[in-house]
């Protein structure tokens, strides 16, 4: 079971990264006012949508007669879904801070490390940066190759499930108890959860220690191409 909810996680975090981008950024155009008001407006539907779901998960997984199978797999579908509009809700946010070029793997990052250290994402990511930098001349300089963003990710997506996945694990044991407690707490666990993600991407993108105009992303692309073999061979 914990295998097959780590496996929902991290695949619910790749179908928002990859194909969601666009909605997000179509979200984040569609709302008004200044920042903060258009953060506000996307978090409330949101929150609005989650704490229905999660009332709706906890009040049948309190159902008397419903057995631990029944009610984990409930908690699984509502796991994935919750998880894909968190990362809806990030993803909008940074386009409302005006990161709206961002490529897939940079995308990823902002998620996994929001959703896995909350309001030490920041933080987080710029200690990964510099423990992987792939030279010395990197070290403090802001920039991130590819590789090095990959490498990052491969790294939050461990604590992801660590992390976040136990989270929302403990949050879901406390729903199996009579119907209706269970689907205000299933409502109330879900609503903070987004209040506290928005709150969270906010900081994150006003914060954030690696402009991201900054990320090398084509690093790889701008070496030099290798020598030709043919140029190798010595005459002789």
């Amino acid at each position: 079971m914990r295998e097959s909810l780590a496996q929902q996680m991290i695949e619910a975090v790749d179908r928002a990264v990859e194909t969601r981008w666009a909605a997000a950024q179509e979200r984040a155009r569609s709302v008004e006012g200044d920042r903060e008001q258009r953060i506000e407006a996307v978090t409330t539907k949101i929150r609005r949508e989650l704490g229905v779901a999660g009332a709706a998960s906890g009040g049948a997984s309190a159902v008397p007669g419903v057995g631990f199978g029944t009610a984990a797999a409930t908690f699984a579908v509502e796991l994935a879904w919750t998880t894909v509009r968190l990362a809806d809700l990030i993803l909008t946010i940074a386009a409302i801070h005006g990161h709206d070029r961002a490529e897939l793997e940079e995308r990823r990052m902002w998620v996994l490390s929001i959703l896995t250290y909350r309001e030490g994402a920041a933080g987080a990511v710029a200690r990964l940066a510099a423990e992987m930098a792939e030279s010395p001349a990197r070290r403090g300089a802001r920039q991130l190759t590819r590789r090095t963003i990959r490498r990052i990710n491969a790294s939050l997506g461990a604590g992801m499930i660590a992390k976040y996945g136990s989270r929302r694990a403990i949050a879901a044991l406390g729903r199996v108890i009579p119907f209706g407690v269970g689907a205000a707490l299933g409502y109330g666990v879900n609503t903070r959860a987004v209040t506290m993600t928005a709150k969270h991407a906010h900081g994150f993108f006003t914060e954030f220690p690696i402009a991201m105009a900054a990320i090398d992303v084509d690093a790889v692309a701008n070496q030099p191409p290798p020598p030709d073999p043919a140029t190798l061979i010595s005459p002789d």
